[in-house]
């Protein structure tokens, strides 16, 4: 059993951590990524996959607005290995303005996250 209580390995490959870091730094960056981590780590086949490209899926979260700060819209790409149980994150982006939804909180029930 791994860490994750028998769930899939998820490895931030090298390309995933240059993509953190042009994101810049947001202070609810890892709170806005949260459900998408622990899907994850439960059901990452359960999130689209990308048309023409094998084992690859994306992510979306939502943009959301709290008073004065405003969380974008980030699009997180990866890709499955079934046969290891390891998920690659590979790259994550803000979303185009024409891609983002909007979410009520950081956890809304209407996401569209696998769990």
């Amino acid at each position: 059993m791994d860490g994750n209580g028998g769930g899939w390995q998820i490895i931030e490959e090298g390309s995933y951590k240059l993509s953190v870091h042009q994101c810049g730094t947001f202070e609810f960056f890892d709170e806005a990524l949260a459900p998408i981590e622990y899907a994850l780590s439960r059901n990452p086949l359960g999130f689209p996959a990308v048309p023409g490209f094998p084992n690859i899926h994306r992510a979306k979260t939502k943009l959301r607005v709290f008073a004065q700060v405003v969380i974008p819209s980030y699009r997180l790409w990866f890709r499955v290995n079934a046969e290891t149980k390891c998920v690659h994150k590979l790259y994550i982006e803000i979303a185009p303005p024409g891609d983002m939804a909007f979410g009520e909180s950081l956890c809304d029930k209407d996401d569209d996250i696998p769990f």
